[in-house]
């Protein structure tokens, strides 16, 4: 929420109309697999488990950076294994030169479809670049920006202290 805030309060105070840039600030502890995370006008981040997109990770909305909405965090424990997948609108808004639109459910689909192929991360986020690019034949309109986060560790053991 701090970071969050201060975002805001930069941007308001750098610029006198209203401008303003969206945003998702997330932290994730690498100990324990707990995520945390605040949405300034962007999509929700995709959580894939398994080869699987098994949740939109949603929190209560809030107005982009630089027009005063305050921070709403949300969190959920990670599974080793999981990934978290960030993306802007610009790849849902996607548009072939015929204007056909790339979409959440193919960005979806193509997710699962190459997490299921069993390549590193590093992989999976390259494949999907090269898509979204491939769909606009290259002729981006919008931003379009792809963050692939993947937690290997291991939860800590429940007992008194952990819950």
């Amino acid at each position: 929420p701090v970071t969050h805030a201060a975002i805001d309060r930069a941007l308001a105070s750098h610029y006198e109309d209203l401008s303003f840039a969206t945003g998702i600030i997330a932290r994730l502890d690498t100990s324990s697999g707990h995520l945390e995370w605040s949405c300034a006008g962007h999509p929700p981040p995709l959580l894939l488990r398994g080869r699987k997109v098994v949740a939109e990770l949603s929190c209560d909305p809030v107005l982009p950076f630089g027009l005063g909405g305050p921070p709403q965090p949300s969190g959920t424990d990670l599974e080793p294994g999981d990934a978290v997948l960030c993306y802007t609108d610009g790849v849902t808004e996607a548009r072939t030169p015929a204007g056909e639109l790339f979409g959440l459910d193919r960005l979806t689909d193509l997710a699962e479809r190459e997490a299921a192929s069993g390549q590193p991360a590093e992989e999976l986020i390259r494949r999907l670049v090269t898509a979204v690019t491939d769909h606009q034949a290259s002729q981006l309109r919008d931003d379009a920006t792809l963050l692939l986060v993947q937690w290997a560790g291991t939860p800590a053991p429940a007992g008194p202290e952990n819950g």
